[in-house]
């Protein structure tokens, strides 16, 4: 069922900062400003829809703004859209500033700094893992701070699924419910290839598309599923092809993810400030959960076990 949310049922005083905490719960760290004194009526309804998160809000005018440190502290890694259904908003991302009004989709990297200003209004909002749009995340926030509507005709498509699942208002329960998010993923990876161009697509030998592989490996090392066949299913390419573009490196591709996580897992075991956390839980935070296959890797690397590179490092020896 939907997850209803609202401040009228809290003190006008308080509305404020629980609507700060509703937002930070749905969608990471936010500084909020509201427009004016008195109450602070506002709601939200949320609903799971297979990968992405969908939410419906009604608020007064207010301001919010998403700061890099905040960035920092929030380990979730997503894009947002808005579809604005009453009233407008003033976004600014990646030195782009951009009205949004009724009938607007707008699109944004919540990975980025962003500043919204809102009038009193209605939106229809999905939060979409990076994980789940197979384009190189690098390129795709460089769209933070866009109209779908107005860049891609692909965008049309995306305002009209919007509207409708936002007048639907069924929840996660219903059996069609991962069908649409996945509609959704869809169209706006369609959208967003349409706005990035051609030129944004280069071919499975060239540097660019290593250059873009990369840099999505770096932001996935945490999950152990990754593996050469999701490198290449995500980047729509054959493993064979995934291969061939990693051989500048003089390397293979399992082997550039194993190097990467055990030179994150390295800085981490040097580091004092981290001397109290196990050494299991270091690996596991890297995609490297078996402990053992962990250590024999680690030495075959560096030539010493973790352990001992941690004491020798830090001054500190503990048993894990």
């Amino acid at each position: 069922m939907p997850t209803l949310v609202s401040t009228s049922d809290h003190p006008a005083a308080d509305q404020a900062d629980y609507w700060r905490h509703v937002i930070g719960t749905a969608f990471g760290p936010f500084h909020l400003q509201p427009q004016g004194r008195g109450p602070f009526t506002a709601r939200l309804v949320g609903r799971t829809l297979g990968p992405v998160e969908a939410g419906e809000v009604r608020a007064p005018a207010h301001a919010v703004r998403r700061s890099p440190r905040q960035i920092a502290r929030d380990t979730r890694e997503c894009y947002k859209l808005g579809l604005m259904l009453r009233g407008s908003c003033l976004l600014r991302q990646n030195d782009r500033q951009v009205r949004v009004r009724p009938g607007d989709v707008v699109f944004y990297d919540l990975t980025r700094p962003v500043d919204i200003a809102f009038d009193a209004h209605h939106i229809f909002t999905v939060v979409i893992p990076h994980r789940a749009v197979p384009l190189p995340a690098g390129r795709l926030a460089t769209l933070g701070g866009t109209l779908l509507t107005e860049r891609a005709r692909t965008g049309r498509l995306v305002t009209s699924l919007l509207a409708a699942v936002a007048e639907d208002g069924s929840g996660e329960d219903e059996p069609y419910a991962h069908h649409l998010g996945g509609a959704i993923v869809e169209l706006v990876t369609g959208a967003a290839s349409e706005c990035l161009g051609a030129a944004q697509s280069p071919s499975p030998d060239s540097a660019e598309m290593l250059r873009a592989i990369v840099e999505w490996i770096e932001a996935r090392l945490h999950d152990p599923g990754l593996s050469p066949a999701a490198i290449a299913d995500a980047h729509h390419i054959s493993v064979r092809q995934l291969y061939r573009v990693f051989q500048p490196k003089g390397t293979t591709v399992a082997r550039y993810v194993r190097s990467r996580r055990l030179e994150h897992c390295r800085r981490e075991l040097r580091d004092p400030f981290l001397a109290t956390q196990r050494i299991g839980a270091i690996a596991g935070r890297w995609g490297l959960p078996d402990a053992a296959a962990f250590s024999r890797a680690f030495r075959a690397a560096y030539g010493v076990t973790p352990s001992a590179y941690r004491a020798a490092a830090t001054g500190i020896d503990r048993a894990d």
